[in-house]
């Protein structure tokens, strides 16, 4: 039986799902390189940015990384104060994660880049294409929940 291809000969759907995050954290290189950060990065802040504070494990876990690489990139984030740790108000036993000003400014002009690439993409699928995309990643994200 002969393999269909899904993208660019990419047979299965992991293939397919790695060429196109590889793809469009190319389309976001240029902004996260100019200011020294990675993917990964990229991941911690933008979570961050929706959110007031969170643990660590919870940071991890929406970010989709592993404890151990998200506490290494938190603790790389933190050095150049992007952002900052806080004992909760509520228990000081847990420590909070959130966004400082500085971490904030950055996350936004990232951000408009990212929404430039995502309103070209838009155009490029359809509205109604784009959305179906979103939706289906949506679900494949959340197969484990």
């Amino acid at each position: 039986m002969q393999s269909v291809s899904i993208i660019s000969g990419c047979s299965t759907l992991h293939g397919a799902l790695r060429s196109a995050e590889r793809t469009w954290v190319c389309r976001l290189e240029s902004a996260l390189s100019e200011h020294n950060l990675t993917a990964d990065h990229w991941a911690i802040l933008s979570q961050l940015s929706t959110e007031d504070g969170m643990t660590m494990s919870e940071l991890a876990a929406h970010a989709r990384l592993a404890p151990s690489s998200a506490t290494r990139h938190a603790d790389a984030l933190a050095e150049r104060g992007l952002i900052f740790r806080v004992a909760a108000t509520d228990d000081r036993r847990r420590i909070l994660i959130g966004l400082s000003s500085l971490g904030a400014k950055l996350t936004t002009k990232i951000r408009a880049q990212e929404k430039l690439a995502e309103d070209q993409l838009r155009t490029r699928l359809g509205v109604r294409r784009y959305g179906e995309l979103v939706a289906a990643l949506a679900v494949i994200a959340d197969l484990d929940d």
